[in-house]
C-alpha cells in the first residue's frame, strides 16, 4: 500500500483496485498507517459524479524513510570517509553538532530529578531503535544500552557515540559522558550527572 502511495496520491477506490481488496480493507490499512504516522490525508479528488470527493493520501516523511534501504550503508559509508579524512577533534566536534540538532527534534527536554532525566533518555534511546534501562544513584545515572540505534554507524567509526553522547545531554539538560563498548556488538552506556 506504501508503494502504491508513493507512486502519487491517490485514494481509497483507487488503492481498492490497484491492490485487488474492498475498499473496506483499504481503509483499515490507512487508519493504522496514519496512525502510525507513515501517512496522511492531503487534499481531495473530486469525480465529477454526485456525491462526496474522496480524500487524497500520501506519504510522510517518516513514510518515505520506512520504504528506503539506503539510509544505513549511507550513513556508515559516510561516517568512515569522515572518520578517514577528519582529525579526531573536527569529527567529534560534527558528531557532537549532530547530535544537539538531533535533539531539537526531540518532542521535548527531559526535566525533573535526575533519574526522571535518565528515564527520559533512556525512552529517547529506545524511540530511535535502542533497548536502554538506567542504573545508578541519585547523583549520577548511567544509561545502559542491550542494544546500539547507531550500531552500524559505531562499528565504522566508534566516535559516532558522540553524536548520541551529544543528544542525551541536550535532551537531560545535565553533563553526558559516553563509556560505550564499541566492536563487534556495540553496546551503549551514557553517563549522567548533574553538571
Amino acid at each position: 500500500m506504501l508503494d502504491s502511495v508513493r507512486r502519487g496520491r491517490q485514494t481509497v477506490n483507487a488503492l481498492a483496485e490497484a491492490l485487488g481488496i474492498t475498499d473496506n480493507a483499504v481503509r483499515l490499512q490507512l487508519v493504522a498507517l496514519e496512525r502510525d504516522g507513515l501517512l496522511r490525508r492531503r487534499g481531495v479528488r473530486h469525480s465529477g459524479r454526485a456525491g462526496q470527493p474522496a480524500a487524497e493520501y500520501e506519504l510522510t516523511e517518516l513514510g518515505e524513510s520506512a520504504l528506503s534501504r539506503a539510509y544505513q550503508p549511507v550513513l556508515t559509508r559516510l561516517v568512515a570517509a569522515l572518520g578517514d579524512r577528519v582529525d579526531a577533534r573536527t569529527l567529534r566536534a560534527v558528531f557532537a553538532d549532530a547530535g544537539r540538532r538531533l535533539s531539537h527534534d526531540a518532542n521535548s527536554a527531559a526535566s525533573g530529578s535526575l533519574t526522571q532525566r535518565a528515564k527520559a533518555c533512556a525512552e529517547l534511546l529506545e524511540s530511535l531503535g535502542g533497548s536502554a534501562t538506567i542504573e545508578g544513584t541519585r547523583t549520577r545515572q548511567v544509561v545502559v544500552g542491550a542494544a546500539c540505534p547507531l550500531a552500524a554507524a559505531v562499528r565504522a567509526e566508534p566516535m559516532s557515540c558522540a553524536i548520541v553522547e551529544s543528544l542525551l545531554a541536550e535532551h537531560a539538560g545535565v553533563k553526558a559522558q559516553q563509556r560505550c563498548q564499541h566492536g563487534d556488538q556495540p553496546r551503549c552506556r551514557f553517563e549522567l550527572s548533574l553538571a
